[in-house]
């Protein structure tokens, strides 16, 4: 009997390890929640995004006890649709299953740090604007596929005629030159490896490519060193015969940087002025903070009557 009391007590802390430990191994890789597409969500939706990178950062400071409660809040929240949690903390320790003063004491921690107090319930701003952005894309997958599916989008480049190679005798002086070329491209990589695999490759270039070696070995060499772990680096010879050439483009290194409260919230009062529906914690928020409503007005993002009519704003 008193090995269960044991095991429950401990479950928090069990969830929250065990979660710690399955974010830290798949953090390499990028890997979040995803919904199904084949799914069709009529009373709720079967997963939630996990941004496992932000999640990290964002819970350095708690305990694997607190993580635990932390979840299983996002958890039942998420379920009822992002309707919030309830106000009342005998409801909450019910809801993460807080059992000891310990655990009900890390469960009033997560709720004071990581959720917000409006219209007599508790919400997690993050949570609710993915929901709202899933949802919406939920609703638009449903109007392309009655239209016939979604619609596509203009090509921003024209697609280039390809210029109809004239056949002609091969001469030594063109081995001569092509031969040249590839010396010069291959003088200025780095990575020189499988030399042979790659000239066979560059000989078979467009005559556009084979005359301008120096500024193909320059758009390797950038390909090169925006690569951070060299073993993952395509050598010269694949990179030729996979045409990267044609879609090389620069790798911008990932902005970690907090995201601007600010825009989330404009974000929020912008998609439910587009679908007309202002809902109460919509009107509500906007109310809690009035001076990201008149700023957002200012910059053109939505019109004062629009601001009135869905957000109840009153300036």
């Amino acid at each position: 009997m008193q090995g269960k009391k044991f095991g429950v007590f401990n479950q928090n802390k069990k969830i929250g390890f065990i979660l710690g430990l399955y974010i830290l191994k798949q953090i390499r890789l990028e890997i979040i929640m995803f919904i199904e597409k084949n799914s069709k969500p009529t009373d709720k939706l079967k997963a939630w995004y996990l941004f496992t990178e932000d999640f990290i950062a964002g819970t350095q400071n708690l305990t694997n006890e607190e993580i635990g409660v932390y979840i299983r809040l996002l958890c039942f929240n998420w379920n009822k649709r992002c309707r919030g949690l309830p106000s009342n903390n005998m409801e909450l320790y019910r809801i993460a299953n807080c059992i000891t003063e310990d655990e009900k004491q890390a469960c009033n921690k997560i709720v004071k740090e990581y959720f917000v107090y409006l219209n007599d319930h508790y919400q997690n701003e993050r949570q609710l604007q993915e929901y709202l952005y899933i949802t919406k894309r939920i609703d638009a997958s449903k109007v392309n596929g009655k239209k016939g599916g979604r619609p596509k989008k203009p090509s921003k480049n024209p697609p280039t005629p390809t210029p109809t190679p004239t056949i002609t005798k091969t001469t030594t002086k063109t081995k001569v030159s092509k031969t040249s070329n590839f010396n010069k491209f291959w003088n200025k990589i780095p990575n020189k490896v499988s030399k042979g695999i790659a000239e066979k490759n560059f000989l078979k270039l467009e005559l556009e490519w084979l005359e301008n070696p120096e500024h193909l070995a320059d758009m390797y060499k950038n390909y090169y060193e925006s690569i951070e772990d060299k073993q993952f680096a395509k050598q010269p010879a694949f990179w030729l015969s996979a045409k990267k050439y044609l879609d090389e483009q620069p790798k911008k290194k990932k902005d970690n940087s907090p995201a601007d409260p600010y825009k989330n919230r404009v974000n929020m009062f912008k998609e439910a002025i587009e679908a007309k529906n202002g809902t109460a914690f919509i009107r509500g928020y906007a109310q809690r903070y009035p001076s990201d409503v008149e700023r957002a007005i200012g910059e053109g993002q939505f019109t004062k009557e629009e601001a009135k009519q869905y957000l109840d704003f009153r300036g």
